[in-house]
């Protein structure tokens, strides 16, 4: 008898497998050419054993990559803790962990940045996922700052939204362009500074926009 373990083991090597499958056929063929039939010919698996895993075929193998990877990653930064005296510390360890995440995963990031440049569905998707996730963290960071209750939760997550993008997008350029600094370590404490910068600059505008309308 097959213990639930060794199941459940098995069960995500295989998915593991799937996964380094699919993404390494969209670095070299491009996503709209690659099909389950290659993955499961190359993988040497059944075409029903993806099937059985990922229902919807490779638009699930993209869409739950990225939900597990993103849901790892985020579950280890609670963003809404953040306060006046904290927000710089919290900021370098969500990029550092972003960094590490990025170089450890390179491979990946450039399959599913292809992806999702390609599939509107898929982007769309993704877009969604980045929102509701701020948009949770924005509405636990007004009830728990008062620094934050000043901002309406739309203007608080377009800005982290922004501070995410513009922080993934140095990050790609970095490890897959050309590298901008000589070591990670400055790298990395540039782009917690931009990312500091980013909302420091958010705040002082909207408060003096907002002073500059109610006189």
């Amino acid at each position: 008898m097959i213990s639930s373990k060794k199941f459940t083991r098995n069960k995500q090597e295989k998915i593991n497998l799937i996964y380094d499958t699919f993404f390494k056929l969209v670095l070299e063929q491009g996503y709209h050419k690659t099909s389950t039939n290659h993955v499961a010919k190359l993988a040497e698996i059944s075409i029903g054993t993806i099937y059985k895993y990922f229902p919807r075929g490779k638009e699930d193998i993209i869409r739950k990559y990225f939900e597990e990877s993103m849901e790892t990653f985020l579950e280890n930064h609670n963003l809404e803790m953040m306060n006046d005296e904290n927000i710089r510390d919290y900021l370098h360890r969500f990029v550092l962990d972003l960094f590490k995440t990025h170089e450890e995963n390179k491979g990946y990031n450039l399959a599913f940045r292809s992806a999702i440049q390609s599939d509107k569905t898929l982007y769309n998707a993704h877009k969604e996922k980045i929102v509701n996730f701020f948009k949770d963290t924005v509405q636990k960071l007004r009830k728990t700052n008062e620094n934050f209750e000043q901002f309406s939760e739309k203007k608080l997550v377009d800005v982290f939204i922004f501070m995410y993008n513009l922080v993934n997008a140095i990050l790609y350029h970095h490890l897959s362009v050309m590298e901008l600094f000589d070591t990670d370590d400055k790298f990395v404490e540039y782009l917690s500074n931009l990312a500091a910068f980013s909302l420091k600059y958010y705040f002082e505008t909207y408060s003096y926009n907002k002073t500059a309308i109610n006189q």
